[in-house]
């Protein structure tokens, strides 16, 4: 008898049933305010950071990357004196850079014209030539340096910071000092190589200010010294590399409290945050949760990547949060004593590992940033709730249904695609892959292989087909490259075979706006005997695939678990009452170097044919293309294509069709 079964997408009846269910509901606290009307909860993140970007893009589309590609910047020494009574800053910014080119003169940094440039020397005191226009500081060295010579320059200068990098305003009537300078708003403030993808081996950042504040940046404070003339001067130094845009400061007349992390290895760490004296009480119980999460992000990611150093929080007036290296900004709205914002204060603590440990080397590749934060939420649910509550939060990632454009080299380099969809290709991956400590074992990869440097995409693909022993590129193209989702039509017919039930499932992909999506899909089948979950591999717009169970089905679930980004709708059907008659593929071994024996079953005679494809479904090798008897047969697979040439190593398919069916099953080529 004909059955259709279809499961439209988890997400609205499980962020609903979180929805309805009241205070007492599992999971995180604002899903509860979640309607169709209200604006994303995410969009807090994304959208100061997306502004900033729309605001610099003149300032990136003019500026001369060739010229600065020419040297490394290995260390940044900003001494700043700030007034908040006139919104100005003053002070010296030093670069000590190795040349990468023989011959080396000019050194082009990134400055706002807004800065006025007194002097420039070399580290010796020595005055050297400069020019300051279009954004740009373009200092001649006292002589060229060859190739692996360093050389310093230091730049004075003053002025009012032009746009919202650097930040004056206030709270309670008290001064609040702080910087935003992602994606490329350093320049704003102080001279640089304003580019993620050259970090500094480490910085120090001194920071002066009237008495009454307190000055707050990355990595340990060494020092604070009284100036005797009602200003403070606070140092701290980064000893871990660094890129310009993570370099921050925060300074008001915070109150300041502290916690304390115990590594796996032994030893502490402080974790100290600096908030407005009148949000302290709020605050002590909104970051509550830093210690456990940094526990929990440490026993999945490895450990704190600044642990000789510290982490923490300061308060700033912006609406959203930024990932400063150990010392993350954090808005003033999101301090309101009932973990509403965990969300947030997880995201940006993941970023310690995943932006600010392992930087994206260029902004079209800010999923590996943003992405993985947003993806790092879900996992910390995972560990507070369990699989249910991973699972729902996933569906919330998908809450406005539609995503725009591809996640690398994005249309919105700060928007939903980058943030929630980057977040939905790590959950796929993990599917793909196997098992959630897979994906770990991936991230593991990436981390080491980049570990305190940046990386682009192609890197993390790389570490990801390491860990599957295959190419992901079918998956990569699809989803990060791609555009868009699948939509699938599915239905399900049985026969009773005696001591068993055959099953067949018809899925089609109907969807226009993109191309097909190659994925493994759960099929959950219920019988009176239990359930069983089969994974098939869907690699055609149109596809029958052959089960067996033990009962007689009573229900059969696409992707129950969600864990592709898809829509699914009703089937035409499958007319007629007809048995299902099957054929069957049983490659082994699998995977395989030398050889692969190809069993395969028909169950009338007639003509069959046996194919090898690659994952891009071009033909390798035809291994049966005859008239066959009815039953089973095996055929040899050596893994040379028709040529006789070794077929790369990598992920095929063989595929079996006798009359108006097909079969097909992955095999992998290793080594």
């Amino acid at each position: 008898m004909l059955k259709l079964e279809t499961l439209a997408p988890a997400l609205v009846a499980s962020v609903l049933a979180l929805a309805l269910a009241g205070p007492a509901a599992a999971g995180p606290a604002f899903l509860k305010d979640l309607s169709p009307e209200a604006p994303d909860p995410h969009s807090i993140l994304w959208e100061p950071k997306q502004a900033a970007f729309e605001r610099l893009q003149a300032a990136l589309q003019a500026e001369q990357r060739g010229p600065q590609d020419n040297y490394d910047a290995r260390y940044y020494e900003i001494e700043l004196s700030i007034a908040p009574s006139t919104q100005t800053i003053s002070g010296t910014a030093t670069m000590r850079a190795t040349s990468l080119v023989d011959g080396f003169s000019l050194a082009v940094l990134d400055l706002y014209d807004s800065m006025i440039v007194t002097s420039v020397t070399s580290g010796d005191g020595t005055p050297l030539s400069f020019t300051h226009a279009a954004g740009q500081l373009n200092v001649t060295l006292e002589a060229p340096v060859n190739s692996g010579q360093d050389f310093v320059v230091r730049v004075s200068y003053h002025g009012a910071p032009e746009g919202e990098s650097f930040y004056f305003s206030t709270h309670a009537g008290q001064p609040i000092v702080s910087t935003l300078s992602e994606p490329s708003g350093a320049r704003e403030w102080w001279p640089c190589k304003d580019t993620p993808s050259d970090k500094a081996d480490s910085a120090r950042i001194a920071l002066t200010v009237p008495q009454t504040l307190v000055a707050a940046s990355e990595g340990t404070l060494v020092s604070t010294v009284n100036n005797g003339n009602g200003t403070k001067t606070y140092t701290w130094r980064e000893q871990y590399p660094i890129t310009t845009y993570l370099v921050s400061v925060a300074a008001s007349n915070y109150s300041s409290f502290s916690d304390v992390y115990s590594p796996g290895g032994g030893g502490t760490m402080p974790v100290t945050h600096y908030v407005y004296p009148e949000d302290l009480a709020d605050a002590q119980v909104d970051f509550t949760i830093t210690v456990p999460a940094i526990d929990f992000f440490a026993s999945v990611y490895g450990e704190y990547p600044f642990i000789e150093e510290k982490y923490g929080m300061a308060e700033f007036p912006w609406g959203g949060a930024m990932e400063h290296q150990t010392l993350t900004s954090y808005g003033t709205v999101l301090i309101r004593g009932d973990h509403y914002y965990d969300y947030i204060l997880v995201h940006e603590l993941s970023h310690m590992w995943w932006g600010d440990w392992v930087t994206c080397r260029t902004w079209e590749d800010i999923w590996l940033n943003e992405g993985f934060a947003t993806y790092s939420e879900a996992l910390w649910f995972e560990d507070q709730g369990g699989f249910s509550d991973y699972k729902d939060y996933m569906a919330y990632l998908d809450w406005y249904g539609y995503f725009n454009g591809p996640i690398y080299d994005p249309w919105e380099t700060f928007g939903r695609t980058v943030y929630k969809k980057g977040a939905w290709v790590l959950h796929m991956l993990r599917h793909v892959l196997g098992e959630r400590q897979d994906l770990l074992d991936v991230l593991a990869l990436y981390g080491s292989e980049h570990a305190y440097g940046t990386a682009i995409t192609s890197e993390f693909q790389a570490a990801a087909e390491t860990v599957y022993g295959a190419s992901l590129d079918w998956f990569f193209q699809e989803w990060v490259y791609g555009m868009n989702r699948p939509r699938y039509e599915y239905a399900w017919v049985t026969s009773n075979a005696g001591d068993h039930w055959d099953l067949m499932v018809h899925i089609d992909q109907v969807q226009t706006d993109c191309g097909l999506y190659t994925m493994p899909i759960d099929i959950v089948v219920e019988t009176p005997q239990g359930s069983t979950t089969f994974v098939v591999w869907n690699d055609a717009l149109s596809q029958d695939f052959f089960l067996e169970v033990a009962g007689q089905p009573t229900a059969v679930y696409f992707d129950p678990d969600n864990w592709i980004l898809k829509s699914v709708s009703p089937g035409t059907g499958i007319e007629g009452d007809a048995a299902v008659s099957r054929l069957a593929l049983y490659p082994a071994p699998n995977p395989f170097s030398e050889s692969a024996g190809i069993a395969y079953e028909v169950p009338a005679a007639g003509h069959a044919t046996l194919a090898v494809y690659d994952v891009a479904g071009r033909l390798v090798r035809t291994l049966v293309d005859s008239d066959i008897q009815a039953g089973r047969h095996s055929v040899a697979w050596d893994g040379t294509d028709g040529s006789g040439a070794r077929a790369a190593a990598g992920v095929y398919f063989c595929r079996l069709a006798s009359g108006s069916e097909t079969a097909s099953r992955k095999l992998i080529l290793a080594k």
